[in-house]
């Protein structure tokens, strides 16, 4: 049985186009010449209708095609006669450029601050639930002190079984007896935990999710959770954007970064990146040189994220893995 043909699908400013792997043309439609309209038509995407011409083939859309498209963007404008040349094609990439810019940062715009938002959100859930959870331990530690559960776990018990004699592994204990109604009160409390550990789980998530929509080739270099933190404190992703590798390398170590200015303390080598497994995963006289090659690596794939919106997670992230692989040898 043959191999079934692949077909690469790139999408463009001027069209939609298809290659073979040896980047022959398979099939392509062009958008109108009207800037305004060709943007309407390329936010809309590969239609069904274009893929209907592809059948037959194992219709792929990656990095690799698109940046052949890139690479050939022009030639196939002029070849193809959606410009009748050069001048004409450069008026027309440059007005749709600039429909493009607007769209995206007027996308950033609104959904960063959403996202600023939710991270501070999420901040107030993480302390809510630890304070309740430090709360309960203590409370049921009258009733029940031998328990060696975790906190998580003592949560899940309490809200499933309630009283101390009802878990699965009790035996004996010292402490206090409850009556039924102090049992459904602590019950109760428990499961209002588990109510606001849900409500953090679905914030996580949306957070996760925007953050991969807003700046998709910087989410593949850190946790989404770890680059909300960076937005959040940075205002803005276009405040983000506009700093250099070595204040994103100390967000959030402000107030070390001061105390060392007045010269009582020594230089923070990181900020909030720490949390970064890049960071943690090393020993800790590496930290300090991987965290420089972090941030440098993230102030160029945020300003793509946010000038541009070109992937190239792929190669960033590639090159980060050589970069930190020098360091250690």
């Amino acid at each position: 049985m043959s191999e079934q043909k692949k077909a690469l699908v790139a999408l463009s400013p001027i069209g939609i186009f298809s290659f073979s792997e040896n980047q022959d043309l398979v099939y392509f439609k062009l958008f109108e010449k009207d800037p305004k309209q060709a943007f309407e038509q390329f936010e809309k995407g590969v239609s069904s209708e274009f893929l209907d011409h592809l059948k037959g083939y194992d219709v792929e859309s990656n990095n690799l095609s698109n940046k052949f498209m890139r690479d050939h963007l022009r030639q196939l404008a002029l070849d193809l006669t959606f410009a009748k040349n050069e001048e004409e094609f450069n008026r027309f990439i440059s007005e749709f450029s600039l429909i493009f810019s607007k769209k995206r940062m007027k996308f950033s715009f609104s959904k960063d601050k959403f996202v600023v938002q939710a991270n501070n959100a999420l901040e107030d859930l993480l302390r809510i639930t630890n304070l309740m959870a430090e709360r309960l331990k203590e409370w049921f530690g009258m009733h029940y002190p031998e328990c060696k559960l975790s906190m998580k776990e003592l949560t899940t018990h309490v809200a499933t079984f309630g009283s101390r004699e009802n878990f699965p592994e009790f035996i004996e204990s010292v402490g206090l007896e409850i009556s039924k109604e102090d049992e459904e009160v602590i019950k109760s409390y428990a499961e209002s935990i588990e109510r606001v550990n849900e409500e953090k789980k679905k914030l996580e998530k949306y957070i996760r999710d925007s953050m991969r929509e807003l700046a998709p080739n910087t989410s593949t270099l850190i946790d989404e959770l770890l680059l909300a933190k960076l937005l959040a404190a940075a205002g803005s992703l276009e405040k983000l954007a506009r700093m250099s590798s070595s204040s994103i390398q100390l967000i959030g170590a402000e107030k070390a970064l001061f105390r060392h200015l007045r010269k009582q303390g020594k230089s923070p080598k990181f900020g909030l990146i720490f949390m970064s497994s890049w960071i943690q995963n090393v020993p800790d006289e590496e930290k300090g040189k991987v965290a420089r090659v972090l941030s440098a690596k993230l102030m160029q794939s945020i300003r793509i994220d946010f000038y541009s919106g070109r992937d190239e997670s792929t190669r960033l992230k590639k090159e980060l893995e050589q970069d930190l692989r020098k360091i250690s040898g």
